[in-house]
């Protein structure tokens, strides 16, 4: 294994199995101008990363990898998907960053704070999900609880989901960003007007998909020393 491909396995330790089947693949990475236009900070964070492309247990992965200013390996394993298996209800935005780069399925020795820090996994577009899910029953009573009308989450599209169960989502109408965080201890939230604390947030600087997007991208960059 080459040295990132080695750290990735030394961070997250249970995520390879005895009996994977793991390969790497030599390719390149070629971006699209849609992409480059839409999200110049990721951009330049891709282009100035380490790419090894993989083929695990057949699908393919890239896995990008930096170097941090404490001079330890840091990155994304990414799962690459073909988008005829994704709903075509995601945005526009959305399609494109998987068309590029996939979906982050893990990342390691990431930079305390950041949005992909404890995340199930962001941006898989078969992961993706409408509406709030398992949390439909606490939602509706907690709204009863306090006499509020819930809101229509089903036009929702969950691209994140945090190991805790929070889920952050954008109006497929609107691509406005949401939070549905039960558990959180973010300072950089704001409940949504009307609705019960613990279920529906909006982030203070972050409104739609792209600006989130950039905003991992400048978390990662800033603690970049490879860029």
């Amino acid at each position: 294994m080459n040295k990132d491909l080695t750290a990735f396995a030394e961070d997250i330790s249970w995520f390879f199995q005895e009996n994977d089947k793991v390969e790497i693949e030599e390719r390149t990475l070629e971006l699209s101008n849609d992409f480059k236009n839409i999200f110049p900070k990721l951009t330049k964070l891709i282009e100035c990363s380490r790419k090894t492309f993989l083929r695990i247990n057949n699908v393919p992965h890239i896995l990008f990898a930096w170097t941090d200013i404490d001079d330890e390996i840091f990155g994304w394993l990414n799962k690459i998907e073909d988008l005829e298996n994704v709903s075509d209800e995601l945005s526009a935005e959305h399609k494109i960053l998987l068309q590029n780069i996939g979906g982050i399925q893990e990342s390691f020795n990431q930079p305390e704070d950041s949005l992909t820090n404890n995340q199930n996994f962001m941006f898989i577009g078969t992961e993706c999900s409408f509406g709030i899910g398992s949390w439909n029953e606490y939602y509706k009573e907690t709204c009863e609880e306090e006499n509020i009308k819930p809101i229509d989450h089903s036009n929702l599209i969950c691209f994140v989901e945090e190991a805790n169960g929070n889920m952050t989502f954008y109006d497929s109408k609107t691509n406005k960003i949401i939070l549905f965080a039960s558990d959180h201890c973010f300072d950089d939230i704001t409940p949504i007007n009307g609705q019960p604390e613990y279920t529906f947030y909006s982030y203070d600087k972050i409104n739609t998909f792209t600006d989130y997007v950039e905003q991992v991208a400048k978390e990662w960059t800033e603690e970049n020393a490879s860029c």
